[in-house]
């Protein structure tokens, strides 16, 4: 992995009291998802106030890639890695890892003053 993408990435990871199955369901379900993340399938009843997304790859039962947009922005879909691994007891662990676009990094980072510019 390069130093960009390292930086670039945001990963969240918990432990469910749910089975790798029930979890799996959730995150691959559209009327589901919403209720675990906060967003919403893209289509036609799409709506301004929230995160649109669209399944772009899964592997069954453990991986699934996700396209996210923001129709308030025109910042590019960023890709979103989610990944199960089951647990003793019943339990799965749940790694979210985001990986922003470019126009979205870049916003990001120009509220941040290099050394140089701030010894100006």
């Amino acid at each position: 992995m390069s130093e960009e993408s390292r930086h670039a990435e945001i990963v969240h990871e918990c432990d469910l009291n749910h089975p790798l199955e029930q979890v799996w369901k959730a995150v691959t379900t559209p009327a589901l998802l919403p209720r675990w993340i906060g967003f919403k399938p893209s289509g036609p009843e799409a709506r301004r106030d929230g995160i649109d997304y669209r399944i772009v790859e899964t592997q069954a039962p453990h991986r699934v890639w996700l396209a996210w947009h923001d129709p308030a922005t025109d910042h590019p879909d960023s890709t979103v890695l989610i990944e199960l691994t089951p647990l003793p007891a019943g339990r799965t662990r749940l790694r979210l890892t985001h990986r922003p676009g470019i126009a979205m990094r870049r916003a990001a980072n120009d509220g941040c003053h290099s050394p140089q510019a701030l010894a100006a």
